[in-house]
């Protein structure tokens, strides 16, 4: 929960607690609307939720040499590889904007499903300006063609997003992302 101010007056702390409220619900509702322009492939609009300066850091397991582009096996059983971890960073709208437009990213368009403000996840307003969660998020996706659709496990994460009000409207600022079972995950709840 977030603090009130020292030294406010009940109206004050009225008013500081709805504004933690209405801060909390913006905030999640930038996780949805990330979750859902990247599973659209709405590159645009997912910038948009971004501030212009944003960090957006994440490792991820390197499938390109076992599966193909529409996600189906190139090895005769990928469960059994060791999938290359690879780290990524972006940082701007620029390279947000390529991050989402990659082949990787687009081959997943239209049939993955990115839940990141699920339960269970922590919220802190840092202050007036500043806001953090921290999330668990999982993303799904499913063969395409399939029209009882095979899903298949694509990622799962502990997630550190900070949130920064731009102009009177909350913005990501950051989204730190570890791999489970990645090494760092620890450094990610500071601030909680």
């Amino acid at each position: 929960m977030s603090k009130t101010p020292v030294g406010k007056s009940a109206a004050q702390d009225l008013e500081w607690r709805i504004f933690a409220l209405e801060a909390e619900r913006d905030c999640h509702e930038l996780l949805t609307l990330y979750g859902l322009y990247a599973d659209f492939g709405l590159a645009d609009e997912w910038v948009g939720i971004f501030t212009e300066d944003a960090v957006m850091e994440f490792n991820y397991f390197d499938d390109s040499a076992y599966l193909d582009e529409k996600l189906n096996p190139l090895v005769d059983d990928p469960t059994t590889v060791g999938w290359p971890e690879k780290f990524g960073r972006f940082v701007g709208h620029e390279e947000l904007y390529e991050a989402a437009t990659e082949p990787r990213h687009k081959r997943l368009v239209g049939r993955c499903q990115h839940q990141t403000g699920g339960q269970p996840s922590v919220f802190r307003l840092l202050d007036d300006e500043t806001a953090l969660i921290i999330s668990d998020a999982i993303i799904y996706s499913r063969a395409v063609g399939n029209y009882a659709p095979e899903v298949a496990y694509q990622n799962h994460s502990l997630n550190r997003w900070v949130f920064r009000r731009v102009d009177g409207r909350w913005r990501i600022s950051e989204n730190i992302r570890k791999v489970m079972g990645s090494d760092g995950g620890r450094e990610l709840l500071a601030g909680i």
